[in-house]
């Protein structure tokens, strides 16, 4: 796994303007990830929670990745997970096993969280009033979605 780490911290690092997370190391803490999930009711997958730790929040090509503020979540607006999550169940939009990771005009991605693999990965799909399979897991994600805006 950690040969996958370091592709794709190496993607992030090469891409340039395409991307815009903080600095790696500079991540959430612990605490807050671990919050963020008992709101949720949800176990992170271990790819999102590396992101999480490492970058903590960031665009890509401009599209935000909903991430963890470590704000207070009755509170907190934006692209928060949690916040954006529970705005979404309110309004009825989406089904409760879709954790969605990007909302934004046309891109829209989700975890599906009814399909938890063995390592405790969920596999990412893409929203276009109804889902397309994208990736394996969130690491495969982050790869496609640096390399889709690499090659336009």
């Amino acid at each position: 796994m950690q040969e996958r780490y370091d592709e794709v911290k190496k993607i992030i690092e090469e891409a340039g303007d395409l991307v815009d997370f903080a600095e790696f190391g500079n991540g959430c803490s612990d605490e807050w990830i671990k919050k963020a999930e008992d709101r949720l009711g949800v176990e992170f997958p271990p790819t999102y929670k590396w992101w999480l730790r490492n970058y903590c929040c960031g665009e890509v090509c401009g599209n935000e990745i909903f991430s963890v503020y470590e704000m207070d979540f009755d509170t907190v607006v934006g692209g928060d997970i949690v916040y954006m999550h529970e705005l979404n169940q309110k309004q009825g939009i989406y089904k409760p096993y879709q954790l969605f990771i990007v909302e934004q005009d046309d891109d829209a991605f989700y975890f599906d969280l009814s399909k938890k693999n063995e390592d405790g990965e969920y596999p990412v799909y893409q929203w276009f009033g109804e889902s397309q399979f994208y990736a394996k897991d969130f690491l495969e994600f982050l790869k496609k979605r640096i390399e889709c805006y690499q090659e336009s």
